[in-house]
């Protein structure tokens, strides 16, 4: 009975889907705020949850500070490839050069880090960012270490107050950037921050989620 079911929804065209990997659903209380850590660099971001366009999201204000909010969790890339996500970026900065040190700020980005090894320097991550300024680059490296490699989704005023909807391949987009094949990842931060240019963003997140 299973095969013959099995059988024509093969035949229906109907695709048997894995669940996602949930990585923040801002609406429960698990897999919401609670499931993430801050980690300070310069200062804190201020993060809140809050109700936008009849939803529950989060809400991010840098003020010349920086800070991330980090989860750490086991993804498999072979499973649930893609990452997704929404975000809404109301300004974005005015920095000339943002490839370096004094230009590394973003007002969003959403990061997977990779781990290697057990130590710090053996770690890597993909940083999925709204672009300052639009770039005709499918990434750079991170001014600040070579194992981080700036990969624009969106950039520059294209799109701004409006929520806009991600999907990117985690394990190709690694492979791109660093030239290693991995099947696995290890954690997701979202970041606002404005510690080196000085200035201030403001930027929502919706869900987020891997999926296959």
């Amino acid at each position: 009975m299973f095969t013959r079911a099995l059988l024509l929804l093969m035949l229906s065209g109907v695709v048997l889907s894995k669940e996602p990997l949930w990585v923040a659903n801002f609406s429960v209380p698990s897999q919401g705020i609670e499931a993430f850590k801050q980690k300070g660099f310069v200062g804190r971001t201020d993060y809140q949850l809050v109700t936008l366009d009849g939803r529950q999201v989060l809400k991010a204000n840098s003020r010349k500070n920086a800070s991330a909010l980090y989860r750490e969790m086991e993804i498999d890339l072979v499973d649930t490839p893609y990452l997704n996500w929404q975000w809404r970026v109301e300004n974005t900065l005015v920095i000339a050069d943002q490839r370096i040190k004094a230009g590394d700020d973003y007002a969003a980005r959403v990061y997977v880090v990779v781990k290697q090894g057990i130590f710090p320097w053996q770690t890597k991550a993909l940083n999925y960012v709204w672009s300052n300024n639009p770039s005709s680059d499918a990434f750079w490296p991170n001014p600040f270490t070579d194992n981080a490699a700036m990969i624009p989704v969106r950039s520059g005023m294209a799109g701004l107050k409006k929520w806009q909807t991600e999907r990117v391949n985690v394990a190709e987009d690694f492979y791109r950037a660093f030239g290693e094949r991995i099947d696995r990842a290890h954690g997701v931060a979202i970041m606002s921050d404005t510690d080196n240019s000085g200035g201030s963003a403001e930027a929502y997140f919706g869900n987020i989620f891997f999926s296959q």
